[in-house]
């Protein structure tokens, strides 16, 4: 007996069905009671309709994704009940997931399969972030915390605290904003070294050259390098050559050394001219503390400080790991 034609209505909803679902990555599959396929439309690029018409599960599928699916479809037909199960399906090395859902009818089981391998990546990406982005906070809030505690030790009164704290946590807030902007890559070194720079004054930027390699610095990198030439501009504003009246001049130069059998080292040097009124002597300061101790400490690497009347030179040196070329 020749199959039933549809009504007119109901081929052009069947039609407009079909259209709808081209290239949205969702497939329609009907088994019949007795769970062999009699239906197949829009399949993931693994499966064939002649691989699958007229075939059971075990045919096509997996033996695991044969057997999760044939339990769902047994318990939907058994229980009366919509299913919903994952299955991952592979094909040249690349995982595509898809949720099925089972929905039972008058004659067996209607499935619809969604790829979901796009909002899954989405998810776990966001998941990697979410994680990354507390990591960053908390250690974020060690620095800020110790950088308070250093700084109240090392303070005449509550107005000199709070001159230096400001000055030291905006200085970290400028590299963070770089850091974020980077997508939590790190920033170039020029680039932070310019930032840091930049508060010191429009006027005192004239006497200031930066030169030598331009590196990617880490986000660890990136904040404690900040803070070393936020404290050294500080420093060459209140007490050397970038105070007002003062002929002074800095260079900031970073070169590579890249010795054959070792790993790559980045090493920074800040020089400053004609410092006048550096101090050499009296008890350390906090400023002296991060760049001789902590700084080099963060990133693993090693620092020298030199202070002299004529000249304040500063080399802190980054091993591999904490930069990219």
């Amino acid at each position: 007996m020749p199959p039933a034609v549809l009504p007119q209505q109901t081929q052009l909803r069947l039609k407009a069905f079909a259209q709808a679902l081209e290239g949205r990555g969702i497939c329609i599959l009907h088994q019949t009671s007795d769970q062999r396929f009699d239906l197949a439309e829009h399949l993931p690029p693994i499966w064939t309709a002649s691989a699958i018409l007229g075939k059971d599960v075990a045919e096509f599928m997996t033996e695991g994704n044969a057997r999760l699916f044939s339990e769902a479809a047994e318990k939907c037909i058994r229980e009366q009940q919509a299913q919903d199960l994952e299955l991952e399906l592979s094909q040249a090395g690349r995982t595509s997931v898809y949720l099925a859902r089972l929905v039972p009818d008058e004659d067996g089981v209607l499935t619809t399969l969604s790829d979901v391998s796009e909002r899954r990546n989405r998810e776990a990406a966001i998941a990697a972030l979410l994680r990354e982005v507390s990591h960053r906070s908390k250690n974020l809030l060690a620095i800020v915390q110790s950088v308070a505690m250093q700084t109240a030790h090392h303070s005449g009164d509550i107005q000199d605290f709070l001159k230096k704290f400001r000055g030291r946590l905006h200085a970290l807030s400028t590299t963070q904003d770089l850091v974020t902007e980077s997508n939590w890559r790190g920033t170039h070194l020029h680039v932070l070294i310019a930032s840091q720079l930049a508060r010191t004054g429009y006027g005192a930027l004239r006497d200031i050259e930066i030169t030598g390699e331009n590196p990617l610095l880490g986000p660890n990198a990136s904040l404690h390098l900040g803070l070393a030439i936020h404290e050294l501009a500080a420093n060459a504003v209140v007490h050397g050559g970038l105070g007002d009246g003062k002929d002074g001049h800095v260079g900031v130069h970073a070169t590579l050394h890249d010795d054959e059998g070792a790993d790559p080292t980045l090493e920074i040097e800040w020089t400053e001219t004609n410092p006048g009124a550096a101090q050499t002597s009296g008890e350390p300061r906090f400023g002296t503390l991060v760049l001789e101790r902590i700084v080099p400490l963060s990133v693993s690497g090693t620092a020298l400080l030199s202070i002299g009347n004529e000249q304040v030179t500063y080399r802190l040196t980054i091993p591999a790991g904490q930069f990219e070329i």
